[in-house]
């Protein structure tokens, strides 16, 4: 049985997978301007109590980024404590995965993946050279958007932008993991390390 986490999106979610499907789902918060460290652990225990985890629960997915720094750190944290109490594997799931995982479907060089996190936070993220992802957060004005990129896979809300050549495709956390759970890497590691973007730059 996996328990999946996913903090990027603006209302963080529990998922529980077992078998490749998904046989429950519960929201950690009921709105954007509630606090998830002031409702992860009484989420996780209704869960617990629900379906057994402790006893159940043999690995770990996580999203780590992009997105609210807030949401990125608490949801690291809580789930590496549960990593490092219960001797789990676990594996992070990056916009860089949702690239791999549409390869074949999409080119590289004209695709784009747009994030909205919590905070009202946005995210465009590009491959650049086929090799390495730019990170953009979106603030204000400040975003200028590549002429080269013709297809968006977004996972709440639509990129506005005014070209009429832009195709958009809705996606989401859980039908990526899904669709392609035999492709996961999992690791023995006690560490998370979520994406944080400051300055269009990567913090470790």
């Amino acid at each position: 049985m996996l328990l999946f986490l996913d903090v990027i999106s603006p209302i963080p979610e529990f998922f529980i997978i077992e078998e490749n499907k998904v046989i429950h789902q519960r929201k950690i918060l009921k709105n954007e301007s509630q606090k998830l460290s002031d409702h992860i652990v009484n989420c996780y225990i209704g869960l617990n109590k629900d379906l057994n985890l402790a006893k159940n629960i043999d690995k770990i997915i996580i999203t780590v980024g992009p997105g609210s720094y807030t949401s990125l750190r608490v949801g690291a944290a809580f789930m590496s404590g549960l990593i490092i109490s219960k001797k789990l594997e676990f594996c992070c799931i990056t916009v860089e995965d949702i690239f791999n995982f549409n390869s074949k479907k999409y080119n590289y060089q004209d695709l784009g993946v747009f994030i909205s996190s919590g905070n009202n936070q946005e995210f465009m993220c590009t491959m650049e050279d086929g090799k390495e992802i730019r990170y953009i957060k979106i603030e204000k004005n400040n975003y200028i958007f590549p002429h080269r990129i013709k297809k968006i896979l977004y996972n709440l809300n639509k990129f506005k932008n005014i070209s009429n050549e832009l195709s958009q495709y809705k996606f989401t956390f859980i039908d990526e993991i899904i669709n392609n759970i035999n492709k996961l890497k999992f690791v023995n590691d006690t560490i998370i390390k979520p994406i944080y973007i400051s300055n269009n730059q990567i913090l470790n």
